[in-house]
């Protein structure tokens, strides 16, 4: 299952290069407009306005956040405490889109949240307020609107529908006389996805929205420039705290042990951010390189909600070629298995091979993307093991736009600079 939102505002990527689109490319049509340099005027008066409407005496400011994996969804998350009391509620990283979102006790349609943990309950709360509907801030379009009835603001969007409400908001558990932030978020009626996937046990109760599209992002809400997270990595041995920073927090998390290994490209912004790919290598040679015309087949999003990594047709079948003749020529393997399929209970990769006798003796290729200033993202466990068919595949996934999904991004530290339009990066760092 792909836990890749389904949008209410229908993203059709306009790529010169096609592919098959996985659910997240089901999304707006835009066109690449211009990078964002700093933190505009227009945001600074939008902070200010919303200051005003939602609170006199709100402060900005968020204590770090651990973030925990929940692998069977594929997702990460951090443990939040909302409202008075605070109840502990774990939300699902989402650096892609901008809504945060919990589920609330009056759900209709929702997924099972495992005890001890529960959904949130708006009348539980001393503290809990629904977001009034002339808020012209948090309740605008495309994510949201006053609701039918004009006594509450309704927001349909990812993978939850319900009415906007503003309560204290920790991502530490609140100590006595600590200052709260009061954060406007959705209180879900509807959810869309199942994050148990299958399983007994689900700690995810909400998605914490990371991206900057629309002004209900706590970015904006905090009036942050900078936020950093890195997701820990199957390896025990790494130094850092797999935590989610914001502020200067977020430059310390990055800076803090690997000076000498980071690296840094542009971030671009139109309805979301992104990188500028333009070249993808096997083991240090370039097997694709980014035609200078078509935006859209150099786009590049970080997306923390979005399990797999998926590339465009070209540079998707390029890579492939050169994984298979890897292959044959270092361990004369002949042609790959055919492709499962996922709909008969088959695996939805497309190159897969039997597992060799020796496969303890073999070594995987390195893949990675070039971005636009050198900086080189070395994707993490792009090839995995499936004992219950015998298979070892090649887990990047032929679709439209190009993602950097949870899996490949595990082990590094990512910092947003969104004042200086820059993504920074070390590996090895949780």
């Amino acid at each position: 299952m792909s836990l890749v939102p389904f949008f209410l505002v229908i993203i059709t990527v306009m790529f010169a290069i096609g592919g098959t689109p996985p659910p997240m490319a089901q999304a707006q049509s835009f066109t690449i407009k211009a990078r964002v340099s700093n933190m505009s005027s227009l945001d600074h008066k939008l902070r200010q306005k919303l200051l005003t409407q939602i609170s006199k005496t709100r402060v900005l400011d968020l204590d770090h956040g651990i973030i925990n994996p929940h692998l069977p969804s594929g997702l990460f998350y951090v443990n939040a405490h909302i409202g008075t009391p605070p109840l502990s509620i774990n939300l699902a990283l989402d650096t892609f889109f901008p809504l945060t979102w919990v589920q609330s006790v009056d759900c209709q349609d929702c997924f099972s949240v495992s005890y001890p943990l529960s959904n949130f309950d708006p009348k539980k709360s001393t503290t809990f307020q629904p977001l009034p509907p002339n808020n012209s801030i948090i309740c605008s379009p495309p994510i949201a609107h006053p609701s039918a009835a004009g006594s509450t603001c309704a927001y349909e969007a990812g993978y939850s529908r319900g009415i906007f409400g503003i309560d204290k908001f920790y991502l530490s558990p609140p100590s006595t006389g600590a200052a709260a932030n009061l954060i406007a978020f959705g209180c879900g009626t509807r959810s869309f996805v199942d994050f148990d996937v299958g399983w007994d046990f689900n700690p995810i109760g909400g998605m914490l929205g990371l991206g900057k599209g629309h002004s209900s992002s706590i970015i904006t809400q905090l009036g942050s420039d900078r936020f950093s997270y890195c997701l820990p990595g199957r390896s025990l041995s790494h130094p850092g705290q797999p935590t989610l920073d914001f502020g200067s927090d977020a430059d310390a998390s990055l800076h803090a042990s690997a000076t000498n290994n980071i690296q840094t490209t542009q971030i671009f912004f139109d309805e979301f951010n992104y990188l500028n790919m333009t070249t993808i290598t096997l083991n240090g040679e370039i097997v694709y390189t980014m035609p200078e015309t078509g935006a859209g087949a150099k786009l590049v999003f970080l997306d923390t909600g979005e399990p797999s990594t998926w590339l465009v047709e070209e540079p998707y079948f390029s890579l492939q070629d050169a994984v298979v003749r890897y292959f044959a020529d270092k361990y004369g393997w002949k042609e790959p298995r055919p492709s499962f399929d996922p709909e008969k209970g088959g695996i939805a990769f497309d190159l897969c091979y039997d597992i060799p006798a020796n496969l303890s003796s073999v070594v995987f290729p390195t893949v990675a993307m070039q971005f636009l200033g050198g900086a080189s993202l070395e994707l993490q466990d792009v090839f995995e093991i499936f004992p219950e068919f015998h298979a070892m595949c090649m887990v990047i996934r032929e679709g439209a736009p190009n993602v950097v999904g949870v899996f490949q991004q595990m082990g590094y530290r990512f910092l947003f600079d969104l004042a200086q339009s820059k993504l920074s990066f070390a590996p090895n760092m949780c």
